[in-house]
């Protein structure tokens, strides 16, 4: 009897001991899993804010971008603004100058006109004692033969000058151009035709110095 309570004594005691162990076991277990599971919650937050940091950067970044595609389309604006005024003021300047070479041209046009105009009865003395020396038939004379040498300079002067001379025998009446002093009809001639020019006229450019006096032909 004896032994036998000391069996069973021994088997409770060894089933206490068990006991304990296990639930020393499982206490374990417990923390083990709690520190895991707080490790996981500490590493999944720490990641949350690792990916929440570089979603802001992302962000800060697309953000920072976009702010400087506007600049650099203000930018443009501004150099296609200045491009267009600097063409203006080119274009400007190229029809200022232009037009003051062309005022100048015209200035100096004017002032030879006027000068011509001056010298216009010198030229018609010339012609008239020309002819008179061929009138006479003294035009190989010496002194005939001067006074076209230097008519012939006279002329030549003013047309390096850019001074037409008007001269339109045979050719059609220009209103523009002459003035009909005399009509006359005459067969095989058209009308309105230049039969002779009775004073020559000159101009320069545009500037009409004086007309041609003519006399027409009129059926």
């Amino acid at each position: 009897m004896g032994r036998k309570d000391n069996n069973e004594s021994n088997g409770s005691n060894n089933g206490g001991a068990k006991s304990k162990q296990e639930k020393k076991g499982d206490g374990e277990e417990r923390k083990t899993f709690k520190k895991n599971k707080d490790l996981s919650k500490s590493l999944e937050k720490k990641w949350f804010r690792k990916e929440s940091k570089k979603k802001l950067a992302i962000e800060e970044l697309e953000e920072e971008i976009e702010l400087l595609r506007k600049q650099l389309d203000d930018y443009k604006k501004i150099e296609d603004d200045y491009l267009d005024r600097v063409k203006r003021l080119q274009a400007d300047y190229d029809n200022y100058r232009k037009r003051t070479l062309k005022e100048q041209l015209e200035h100096i046009k004017s002032a030879n006109k006027e000068l011509i105009e001056k010298l216009l009865p010198v030229i018609d003395s010339f012609e008239h004692a020309l002819e008179i020396g061929k009138d006479l038939k003294s035009a190989d004379d010496e002194f005939c033969k001067g006074v076209n040498m230097i008519y012939s300079k006279l002329i030549d002067v003013l047309k390096g000058e850019g001074i037409e001379i008007i001269n339109p025998q045979g050719e059609e009446f220009n209103p523009h151009l002459c003035e009909a002093a005399v009509t006359e009809a005459k067969d095989n001639v058209s009308e309105g035709i230049v039969l002779e020019v009775l004073r020559k006229g000159y101009k320069i450019g545009n500037f009409l110095i004086r007309p041609a006096v003519v006399k027409v032909c009129k059926k």
